[in-house]
């Protein structure tokens, strides 16, 4: 594979994960509640990677590993039910800006747990993410205080779930990227099926709900984890992540264009100053099964 083409997959994949609010955002007007949409996006996504695993012969984790990638899993379907749940009380522009703070707290925690030291640079991008934050939230916004929180908590359990991959790198065993992700995968997808029957299942209403919730399952998730994983054995774990700042960017665009929600300057401002940051934080290497992680987990 070209480097060009690599490059392209991973944008591919950002253009995924990005439009995935507005297709939850069509499944809701259906009448379909978080839980279901989920519960049927990590079934079928999990239905239609697992036969290429299964035909390509690739061994799934075992022991110490397959507990880990089982509660990466678990910590996909918290992330997960946070993002989509935010969507309900927040415009997809703010959610998706707010998301994305995940890679600075992953730095604070790798900090706080020793993993990696302060430098001057660190701790310039850091500020500089954090005034971003601060510009953002400071400005108007279109969106509910719980919106906010649960963006922001998205957030965080995406960091603990970066962290944890980083640390399964580890593991004597290497399986290859889509297999632990089938695993993860099937994970969410029996938490959320879970959820949604003790919560109560609302499947789509209409027919434009059930190709959203197709939409979300194949394009959003299944393909877009495909493109990077594909994308990112070229062209490196760093330069995915720089690209792959184009998803706030897709959530933000499709937004404003489609689903007419409006963006202030401060709003811009703050969300520009955060993906400087996340882009130089980017630009260290990262082990294997962190871009594995964010292959398999951007919302």
């Amino acid at each position: 594979m070209s480097h060009r083409r690599a490059v392209a997959l991973v944008l591919l994949s950002a253009v995924g994960f990005g439009s995935m609010a507005l297709f939850a955002k069509a499944a809701y007007a259906s009448g379909v509640n978080p839980s279901t949409l989920l519960a049927l996006r990590f079934v079928l996504a999990s239905a239609l990677l697992a036969p290429v695993v299964w035909l390509k012969d690739w061994r799934l984790p075992r022991g110490r590993a397959l507990a880990g990638y089982v509660l990466m899993g678990c910590l996909y379907t918290a992330q997960a039910q946070s993002y989509f749940n935010a969507l309900l009380y927040a415009s997809s522009g703010l959610v998706g800006m707010l998301l994305y703070v995940y890679p600075v707290l992953v730095t604070v925690l790798a900090l706080l747990l020793g993993w990696e030291k302060m430098d001057g640079r660190r701790l310039a991008l850091m500020l500089l993410a954090t005034c971003g934050m601060a510009v953002t939230l400071g400005g108007q916004l279109q969106g509910r205080p719980a919106g906010i929180v649960l963006a922001l908590l998205a957030a965080g359990i995406y960091a603990v779930y970066i962290l944890l991959g980083n640390r399964l790198a580890r593991v004597r065993q290497d399986p290859h990227p889509l297999a632990a992700c089938v695993v993860i995968l099937a994970t969410a997808a029996a938490a959320n099926t879970l959820l949604a029957l003790w919560r109560g299942v609302a499947l789509p209403g209409s027919a434009q709900g059930w190709l959203a919730v197709a939409a979300i399952a194949l394009f959003c998730t299944a393909m877009a984890i495909a493109c990077f994983l594909s994308g990112v054995k070229i062209i490196g774990a760093a330069q995915s992540s720089i690209l792959s700042t184009l998803e706030p960017v897709v959530t933000l665009g499709i937004g404003v264009a489609m689903l007419h929600e409006s963006v202030s300057a401060s709003q811009l401002l703050g969300g520009a100053m955060v993906l400087v940051a996340v882009v130089l934080l980017a630009r260290r290497p990262q082990p294997r099964t962190a871009a594995l992680a964010r292959g398999a987990a951007a919302v």
